[in-house]
């Protein structure tokens, strides 16, 4: 924790291990997004507006928008920390943001997340104006990633994928996790476009939940030099992200 500006910024520290690498030997996007939520989690409890705070009045923090930019990924064995503070708030939704930093200072890259409070009830937005604590944790450390643009779907699409969620799929709020999003749409690029490319800024916007055993379709087309993915279920988008691949400066080191 950074002691200039108590709680307002919150690190963790990991070194990453095989279980959470992709085939490239590095920190898998989806393993990522994950540990963004938990820090997000962590220093969200040590403010006293986390998961417990909210319960009490019905209410919970969910995950709206991700920005994820970096010009590399921790590797195998690799010590990293990701920070993470608040830029600004109002009473239905938080801007947090994230540096992702190697052991000897390298800046990896940033994140910018949207973090949205609905009633647990009703599954709407939910009033936080009465947490007055939230205008201090507010910290002026710039991220200096772009902020995520509207993404709209292509249609027709280039290619449809079929996928009905199953019991891994489901987290504790009994919906479908985040990070399984992220790894349908990753899915629909193929092994060798990651041995010669990687995710350098991913966009994901979150609309609609999905549950165990809905049927959904992946659907993805290229677009000014992006992939433009959607997950659709019936007629109702599910949610919209943006994947920018650069080419990898040198082969990875893969067996």
């Amino acid at each position: 924790m950074n002691t200039e500006t108590p709680l307002k910024i919150y690190s963790h520290s990991y070194r990453l291990i095989a279980a959470q690498c992709n085939a490239q030997r590095e920190l898998a996007p989806a393993a990522l997004i994950q540990q963004i939520i938990e820090v997000a989690t962590e220093h969200a409890d040590l403010l006293g507006i986390g998961f417990k705070r909210l319960q009490d009045d019905g209410n919970l923090w969910v995950l709206s928008r991700i920005t994820v930019e970096l010009k590399r990924y921790p590797k195998l064995l690799e010590e990293y920390t990701l920070s993470t503070w608040v830029e600004g708030y109002n009473r239905h939704f938080s801007e947090r943001n994230f540096e992702i930093t190697g052991a000897d200072g390298e800046i990896l890259g940033y994140a910018r997340t949207i973090w949205v409070a609905i009633d647990m009830r009703t599954r709407r937005p939910a009033d936080m104006s009465g947490l007055a604590s939230l205008a201090v944790t507010v910290c002026d450390k710039p991220c200096p990633i772009a902020k995520q643009g509207k993404i709209r779907p292509i249609d027709p699409p280039q290619t449809v994928h079929n996928y009905t969620f199953r019991v891994s799929d489901i987290d504790f709020n009994r919906h479908v996790n985040s990070a399984r999003y992220v790894e349908l749409i990753l899915n629909q690029m193929d092994l060798s476009t990651f041995d010669d490319y990687y995710l350098a800024r991913f966009e994901i916007e979150y609309k609609h939940e999905t549950h165990f055993d809905d049927e959904v379709e992946v659907c993805s087309a290229f677009a000014d030099e992006a992939l433009i993915s959607a997950i659709v279920k019936d007629d109702t988008t599910v949610c919209v992200a943006r994947s920018f691949m650069e080419p990898r400066t040198k082969p990875n080191d893969i067996q």
